[in-house]
């Protein structure tokens, strides 16, 4: 078992037992039935980061505690664990379990994420892949906690202002997180970087079926591009969920070649 570099009291330390199996079902557990409360969290956010449970090995159940502990802080809404989850989103970048779940953690923890994520998107300097988890996160705010949609949306608008100086991913992300939030006045915003060819096609279409997702549109007016089966019959969202997280990776490896 790894070494985590210090004890885990009960509760948090059942989660060192856990393992795989219900790290990989769809449906999170609710870690709160472990007796796990806010008070929690220290002890929690310290097992989410540490870097021996990080490193143990798939067949180790300590390996994934990492994995439990920070869906439990989403649970719990901890505000303390967004910063060191933040954090760890830089550190281990590489890693698939953490960009694709802290985000939403952090969007379940809520209004605390936004100043450290906000920083993280508006840094034309940080790595692409870490600049789309936190497109990612202010999404999940925003859905989370519908006072906070307005914000944002503001927010998510702003940095797709700069649509011509960044990549085409991140701008596909960032069109991705307006129309889950269904903001619909950047729909202009986001024709215009359509039209400048702008945006990643794979990860949610074009902006014929952008329109049609912002409820401008009943339908599509022309065939879609690059689906299978007649007008996109295949489930766009299953297929967008796998495109976004395939998208995202080839976004680290690029950004790996460039180092």
């Amino acid at each position: 078992m790894a070494d985590s570099g210090g004890s885990y009291l009960p509760p948090v330390d059942r989660l060192l037992k856990l393992g795989a199996e219900p790290a990989r079902r769809r449906t999170w557990p609710d870690y709160r039935t472990l007796g796990l409360e806010e008070r929690h969290a220290p002890a929690l956010v310290r097992m989410a980061t540490d870097p021996a449970l990080q490193a143990a090995e798939d067949r180790d159940p300590a390996g994934w505690a990492p994995v439990h502990a920070w869906r439990a802080l989403g649970q719990l809404r901890a505000p303390a664990a967004a910063e060191p989850l933040l954090a760890l989103l830089q550190r281990e970048m590489e890693s698939e379990w953490v960009m694709a779940e802290v985000p939403a953690v952090l969007g379940m923890i809520g209004p605390a994420s936004l100043p450290g994520a906000t920083l993280l998107l508006f840094d034309d300097g940080a790595d692409e892949g870490v600049r789309i988890a936190a497109s990612r996160a202010i999404t999940g705010v925003g859905l989370e906690y519908p006072e906070r949609r307005d914000e944002a949306a503001a927010l998510l608008k702003t940095q797709l202002e700069d649509w011509k100086g960044q990549g085409r991913l991140l701008n596909a992300f960032l069109v991705s997180g307006l129309i889950d939030l269904q903001e619909t006045e950047a729909a202009a915003l986001m024709e215009a970087a359509f039209a400048g060819n702008a945006v990643d096609l794979d990860v949610n279409g074009d902006w014929e079926d952008a329109q049609v997702d912002l409820g401008l549109l009943p339908e599509r007016v022309t065939p879609p591009p690059g689906y299978e089966g007649p007008r996109g019959a295949a489930p766009r969202a299953a297929a967008q969920s796998k495109q976004k997280r395939k998208a995202q990776k080839q976004a680290r490896k690029r950004n790996r070649k460039k180092k």
